[in-house]
């Protein structure tokens, strides 16, 4: 975790999120939306490893795309109106730059220099 820091923070706490909404929409309504729910963490998973696996910024563009995407689709949900749909949307969106500009953040915080 010493190489990328912020990335890799933002990784672990996507999955988190997402491993929780599963649980949570399954509680809810049941299986009924898993196999879409577990297509989205496997692709997540997939750009992931694509991420963390390899030096092209191709991987890391789908990611944040990926998020980006989710975030802007979120407005046209019908669970949009609640804190809830309102606070995923902030998520994906936050998460999706946060991302993509994780070695600036890095260089601004100072977290480039500790090894």
């Amino acid at each position: 975790m010493k190489e990328r820091p912020i990335l890799i923070s933002a990784i672990i706490l996507t999955i988190i999120v997402e491993i929780i909404l599963m649980i949570l929409v399954y509680n809810k309504i049941g299986g009924e939306r898993l196999p879409i729910q577990l297509g989205r963490l496997t692709l997540q998973v997939i750009l992931i490893l694509w991420v963390l696996n390899s030096k092209s910024n191709t991987g890391l563009f789908l990611l944040t795309a990926y998020h980006i995407v989710i975030g802007l689709l979120g407005f046209y949900s019908k669970g949009s109106s609640l804190l809830l749909g309102q606070a995923l949307i902030a998520f994906h969106l936050i998460i999706g730059i946060t991302i993509y500009f994780h070695d600036w953040i890095e260089d601004k915080i100072g977290l480039k220099d500790i090894s």
